[in-house]
């Protein structure tokens, strides 16, 4: 079986490097998570085209809020997940002109969400684990053939293994660049 899965890498990579092109995005992040209050934090990623339309990506973020700060009642928590996905690209003729592309991408991973009463005396840090599914969608400008900001929107939901006190979903704020790396990228438009 291992056999089998190092060939089918092999060949699965040696078919996308001649053309792939890979990237970083680093990104910050305002995360509704449901009952509690939204969480702010960033995230680093990179992922790699397998087809013009078609990108694959790994993510990870990390994001964390106090409530009550200063307060005997004080809680610090942070959430935190990683995910693997696919983003689709479709092709917008009247956005390529303006190099701005549409992006939408569907995540799936590990996700942790942990907290604290610091204050407390018997204070005990619980952490959760589970698993997130994330939906996202936005708008990247190619600002040069390296150098791509943008914007994203989404949904997110984390699945817990056992029974957790809060349900952690919500809709998800992303603003970041993506550093083109690697590759070769076709492009009409006169970049500099």
């Amino acid at each position: 079986m291992k056999k089998l899965f190092f060939i089918i890498s092999l060949i699965f990579l040696s078919i996308t490097s001649s053309y792939a092109v890979f990237f970083i995005d680093a990104q910050g992040d305002y995360i509704a998570t449901g009952e509690l209050e939204p969480v702010t934090g960033g995230a680093l990623g990179i992922g790699f085209s397998i087809t013009d339309d078609l990108n694959f990506l790994i993510k990870s973020a990390y994001a964390s809020n106090t409530e009550k700060k200063g307060k005997d009642d004080e809680f610090k928590y942070n959430y935190s997940y990683v995910t693997g996905g696919i983003e689709y690209i479709p092709p917008v003729a009247v956005l390529e002109e303006y190099r701005i592309y549409w992006k939408n991408s569907l995540n799936i991973g590990p996700s942790t969400i942990e907290g604290e009463y610091p204050k407390a005396e018997d204070s005990e840090k619980k952490s959760e684990d589970g698993y997130i599914c994330s939906f996202w969608t936005g708008l990247q400008f190619n600002l040069t053939q390296y150098i791509a900001p943008y914007f994203d929107l989404g949904y997110h939901k984390s699945f817990f293994a056992s029974d957790v006190d809060v349900s952690i979903k919500g809709w998800q704020v992303a603003a970041g660049i993506r550093f083109y790396i690697g590759g070769s990228r076709d492009y009409d438009a006169n970049y500099k």
